[in-house]
């Protein structure tokens, strides 16, 4: 219990989410540098430090206060496909044969396992990420940005970043 409470006295300390905001930015684009920094480095330190952005990242997300948004809604820009699909393919040349692993999808219900790739996990939490502080460059409400900032994480990402840490996880530990 008191870790709870000190989580959510941190929260509550964020008053204006200034502060919270700049945090997930630089946890964010530390994730980025990370992916980014890949080919330069060998694959066991790759996903030592990727998981480790990705935690913090995690972290700080989990924090991201429930908001309602001052528009209907905001124009995001097409998918890129291309250009997650070449980042998946260089980090599945990267990772090797420790890219796949077996996980379930929705732990709530009984479910068959399915398989997931780090690579494509990896690649879906850069882009969307990506996404997201290419909003907040625009002229979006700062309500707006932290709506689209928390409903991205609990509804996309963060299912693929507690998928792909769980892997990682498990091929350094086990």
């Amino acid at each position: 219990m008191k870790f709870v409470a000190a989580w959510t006295r941190i929260a509550s300390n964020m008053g204006d989410n200034n502060e919270l905001m700049q945090k997930f930015r630089f946890a964010a684009m530390k994730f980025m540098d990370v992916v980014d920094a890949a080919p330069q480095i060998e694959t066991n330190t790759f996903l030592a430090n990727v998981g480790r952005s990705m935690a913090e990242l995690y972290s700080i997300a989990l924090l991201l206060p429930p908001v309602e948004p001052d528009s209907t809604g905001t124009d995001e820009p097409p998918f890129q496909t291309e250009g997650w699909d070449t980042l998946r393919r260089s980090l599945q040349e990267k990772i090797g044969s420790l890219d796949a692993y077996w996980q379930v999808f929705d732990s709530t219900s009984k479910e068959e396992q399915v398989q997931g790739s780090l690579a494509g996990d990896i690649s879906e939490i850069y882009f969307d990420l990506k996404r997201s502080l290419e909003l907040e460059q625009t002229d979006t409400a700062q309500s707006d940005v932290l709506f689209d900032w928390r409903l991205d994480f609990r509804s996309h990402w963060g299912r693929h970043l507690l998928g792909a840490l769980a892997a990682i996880h498990n091929h350094h530990f086990e």
